[in-house]
């Protein structure tokens, strides 16, 4: 066995210069406000505190930016622009939470003055707490039901031009027809021949598009003209889509044919909810509500800016030192698939755009531009932002970009590449120096649902590039390809040095094929590796996760762990004479065979390698711990979800069945299901939580849940009568000890279980018995060495003695208790923050004795300390045997813009207007109610205990969860607690509603969101 060098996790980077002048700012520096550059304490000795200034959404100062004046952004910017000539400190522009909604691309150049000077950044960052939103899009209202036989409803859109729709921060889809139609003839040379004269007949036959998707290609062309069956294409587009891959080994491949996967973008296709058409000529946008949305009061976001954020400098003076911290850049559109160039792809988010073409340019392809974009800079850093919800590419980085640092970001639902560095036109093989992309590091970012719209993208895609490190990401969940270099078969580039190390890539190659993990072309020019990497869940392709294309060369690949359901885990390939050579495969890891596809080129080592693997051995499973977010930015990734067809779920018992396509909204557009009793599912997972997502319908029975084997008891899911709703909660997990588990669900009657997917939350962080955080008060504690007993740490601390107590002092959002099950528990008080919670009974079970169960958890507090006692009740036995901790949520204020209250009576202030307590939103009208939209994968309801409080509806993405009453406290309000809470909802863009029931008061003071 191989021993593993450099598995030591690396010591976190260097604090990013602009954190450490955010860190500076104090009540001092806030509280004047009126002049630029009021006084900060001291930066520490020989460093000059910053200046601050302050933008808002409504600001309207144009001088000064101080927090009781705030600039808007443009003005914030020309303040900056006026003073960072002569700057001789960091300038930080603090932005306060809401919309920002651009008017036109916001834009920087060094020739404006926008760099950083003398050493000193320029910081554009969130305010503390709260969430700037940089937007291009226009808000539509005046929705008024169109057609109520289809539900189709129209408001007026007079001068818009989009792709993009957006119903509560969830994207529309483009109207389209069914997937894969058949009756369609053979192509022409002009087109294709439909499968009756109907389309010829829609009145916006022309600008509708056909869709055609094999192999690793997306291709969509608009219709110019229809007579009969005979549908003509746009050119060049369609040209483009039939010319050859031509090598001068003289190999030709021919592209596959364009055969119909879909036709889209005609009112007429207007048939299933959460689809959407724009008539531009008559200025009307047609949507087909989903269950649940309301349109008269709906956030519906039609992105109209092509590009939100452009920076350029020059090659002798490059746009320098700006940093962007905790922003959100959100809503941008992408048109050019829409002109007669359509969209002909030419691979990984690249595509065709010439005319007269006799073979596909793979050296001369036309990117898909970056919705933010920057070119010829230096120094520039992305930091704890989210690109989301944008048409395009996420982040580009051009031309001339030199040690930009992108490091704990998410990226989400984006239409092509999620970051793009680096060209692959034919100038930038070998350009001037200034020109090249070099020195750039992306670091512990979230890339997931890239190429949601053009669906052969790439989560990361690295160009020609020099000194690129991809290190430490989590990159999954897409329909292609996770990180792909270079692009070409033939000729040489300068890109060179590239380190892609101790990322994780799970479940990519969703939808297309050939592709892979990671994946290259083109020798590098110097030494390039890709070590360390965890690879795991790919859909079964025809490429494998480890996939070294043709030409690829110079990279060493080792101690890469392989999980996959592809039969084999490499594809050094060696095709059409132009081979990948030079290249190291040694020491990885892999369940599959590791067949390469083909006999790779001689120069090429490949040795060593550990395959068939139905166990990884512990140095693999060392590589797949360190693999991905570093813990300090875990919390990046609360959720992930796993579709239903997961290759690790495994289905037995009587009765599977399986239906795709059924327009429901199941996650995935699919669903196992089964009618008898004993069906099981079972899945494997890595985490510290777990919830089943199903649909929910009025036939459901119960069914029995094993979590590692250990009974867990009988739950029958909440039942719903038509429609039917999908991606519903049906059992939920948290607090698990981080590792392995197994979930099992076995269904107890003949009557309806299925099985939409699973969520599975990040490993906690856990803190042992015995960690000095864990306090014992009482008699009879002792603490007992467990060897082999399963308990966490070997150990256990036991009492049977009345009111003996545990404590545990952590920081965090969220607790669980660890305890083992034995058949003599018995009820414990359980306070938090001297708050009483309640009494719990853990479960009691017969030999042998489960370890690691969790007796109790807690979600969805205020980040911060905290401190939970767990008081014995009885002469029964209480054990501890570790806690986890939920280590952050985002806190989403009642005053924030995503807080909606409706009906009567609410109050809100500073001060305490309704009884209900300081900072509070109150009010107790019967009907009155609070709507929160959030981003994530669960949220809380935080309020204070009232001795009035009645009964509410609570309702999540419109579908009733049923009344609760939260718990009462004195005559004055009294500790913030959480009054409800959800966990497991699959990671995206959730709505909140609760209703007052009208025998009580409501209360808001903030919730927390899991990401």
């Amino acid at each position: 066995m191989v021993v593993l060098p450099h598995l030591t996790r690396p010591r976190r980077h260097r604090l990013i210069p602009s954190l450490k002048a955010l860190a500076m700012l104090t009540v001092a520096a806030v509280a004047g406000g009126s002049l630029v550059g009021a006084s900060s304490p001291a930066a520490g000795a020989g460093s000059p505190a910053p200046t601050y200034l302050y933008a808002s959404p409504t600001g309207t100062a144009t001088a000064g930016c101080g927090i009781s004046a705030p600039c808007s952004l443009p003005a914030a910017q020309a303040v900056v622009r006026g003073l960072t000539p002569s700057m001789n400190s960091d300038i930080v522009v603090r932005l306060r939470g809401g919309t920002y909604r651009l008017g036109a691309t916001w834009a920087f150049s060094d020739a404006d003055h926008d760099s950083g000077r003398n050493g000193h950044r320029v910081v554009y960052a969130a305010y503390p707490g709260e969430t700037p939103l940089i937007s291009g899009a226009k808000q539509l209202t005046g929705w008024s039901l169109h057609d109520p036989a289809k539900n189709i409803w129209s408001a007026p859109a007079s001068g818009l031009k989009t792709r993009e729709l957006y119903v509560n921060g969830v994207r529309a889809q483009l109207s389209r027809g069914p997937a894969n139609p058949g009756g369609w003839g053979t192509p022409t040379s002009t087109g294709l021949v439909a499968p009756d004269s109907g389309m010829a007949s829609w009145p916006d036959i022309v600008g509708t598009e056909v869709v055609s998707e094999n192999v690793w290609v997306h291709k969509s062309c608009p219709v110019t003209a229809a007579s009969g069956r005979d549908i003509t294409l746009a050119q060049p587009c369609y040209r483009n889509t039939q010319v050859p891959y031509n090598f001068k080994s003289g190999a030709v491949i021919g592209q596959n044919p364009f055969n119909v996967s879909w036709v889209q973008n005609a009112y007429e296709l207007l048939t299933t909810p959460g689809q959407f058409y724009l008539d531009s000529s008559h200025g009307t946008m047609y949507y087909v509500p989903r269950p649940g949305e309301d349109l008269a009061t709906a956030d519906v976001e039609a992105p109209v800016l092509q590009t939100l954020v452009q920076g350029s400098g020059t090659a002798a003076s490059p746009l320098r030192d700006i940093s962007f911290s905790g922003l959100t850049f959100a809503y941008a559109t992408w048109l050019d698939p829409a002109r007669p160039t359509g969209y002909a792809e030419g691979q990984a988010g690249w595509h065709i755009t010439g005319d007269n073409l006799t073979e596909v340019p793979m050296e001369d392809l036309t990117g898909t531009p970056g919705e933010v974009r920057f070119d010829h800079d230096s120094g520039l850093e992305f930091d704890n932002g989210t690109f989301t919800h944008l048409g395009g590419v996420g982040l580009e980085l051009a031309p001339g970009s030199k040690n930009a640092a992108i490091v704990g970001n998410r990226f989400t639902d984006i239409g092509s590449n999620a970051l793009q560095i680096g060209s692959v036109d034919t100038v930038d093989r070998h350009p001037p120096v200034a020109d090249e992309v070099s020195g750039n590091t992306v670091r512990d970012n979230v890339i997931t649902f890239a190429g949601q719209v053009y669906r052969s993208a790439v989560g990361v895609f690295l160009g020609y590039t020099t000194g690129t490190t991809v290190t430490h990401n989590a990159i999954g969940q897409l329909p292609y390809t996770a990180i792909s270099v270079n692009l070409g078969w033939e000729g040489t580039t300068y890109s060179g040095g590239a380190t892609i190390t101790y990322n994780e890539i799970f479940q990519d190659m969703g939808v297309l094929d050939d592709g892979g993990a990671l994946y290259a072309q083109l020798p590098m020019t110097s030494p390039s590796v890709m070590k360390y990497n965890y690879l795991h869940d790919e859909k079964t392709t025809g490429g494998a996760p480890l996939y070294l294309d043709s030409t690829a060369g110079n990279w060493t690949a080792q101690y890469n762990v392989l999980q996959t359901g592809e039969s084999a885990s490499r594809n050094i390939q060696n095709c059409c004479g132009v081979a990948a050579q030079h290249n190291t495969v040694q020491y990885n890891y892999s369940n599959a065979s590791g067949a390469p596809h083909g006999t790779p080129d001689p120069t090429n080592t490949v040795t060593d390698n550990y395959d068939n693997l139905s166990v990884f051995p512990p140095e693999a499973k060392a590589i797949m711990a360190q693999a991905g977010l570093q813990p300090q930015y875990a919390d990046l990734l609360g959720r992930r979800s796993y579709n239903d067809t997961t290759s690790t779920i495994s289905y037995t018992g009587d009765g599977w069945n399986y239906s795709s396509g059924r327009a429901q909204g199941d996650l995935g557009d699919d669903v196992h299901y089964s009618y008898a009793a004993g069906a099981t599912v079972t899945i494997p997972f890595t985490g510290s939580g777990i919830s089943w997502l199903a649909q929910r319908s009025d036939q459901t029975g119960p069914v029995e849940v094993y979590m590692d084997g250990a009974d867990q008891g009988l739950i029958t899911p909440r039942t719903s009568g038509a429609p039917y709703p999908a991606q519903q909660v049906d059992y939920s997990v948290s607090g698990l000890a981080a590792g392995d588990h197994t979930l099992r669900i076995v269904n107890q009657s003949s009557r309806l279980m299925t099985v939409d997917g699973f969520t599975v939350s990040a490993s906690r962080p856990t803190t042992n018995d015995d960690a000095k955080a864990v306090s014992y008060k009482g008699k009879g504690w002792k603490r007992l060495t467990t060897s082999g007993a399963g308990d966490y740490a070997d150990d256990l601390h036991t009492t049977a003695a009345a009111d003996a107590s545990v404590s545990f002092r952590f920081v965090g959002s969220g607790v669980s208790w660890l305890a083992r099950r034995d058949a003599s528990s018995g009820p414990v008080q359980v306070y938090l923050d001297g708050l009483d919670q309640g009494v719990v009974t853990p479960n009691a079970s017969t030999g042998p004795f489960p370890a690691q169960q969790v007796a109790y958890s807690l979600t969805g507090l205020r980040p911060g300390p905290h401190t939970i006692q767990i008081v014995n009740r009885t002469a029964a036995s209480l054990n501890v045997d570790a806690f986890t901790v939920e280590p952050g949520r985002t806190t989403v204020e009642d005053t924030a813009p995503s807080v909606a209250y409706t009906g009567s009576g609410w109050t809100g202030a500073a001060a305490d207007q309704g009884g209900c307590g300081t900072d509070v939103h109150c009010t107790s009208a019967a009907g009155a109610a609070v709507t929160v939209t959030i981003t994530g994968s669960g949220v809380s309801w935080v309020a204070p205990r009232l001795s009035d409080t009645g009964s509410v509806r609570v309702f999540i993405d419109g579908i009733d969860e049923g009344e609760l009453t939260p718990a009462k406290g004195a005559a004055a309000p009294s500790a913030r607690q959480v009054n409800y809470s959800v966990t497991g909802l699959v990671p995206g863009v959730h709505t909140l509603r609760i209703v007052n029931g009208g025998a009580g008061r409501l209360a808001v003071d903030a919730f927390t969101v899991l990401v």
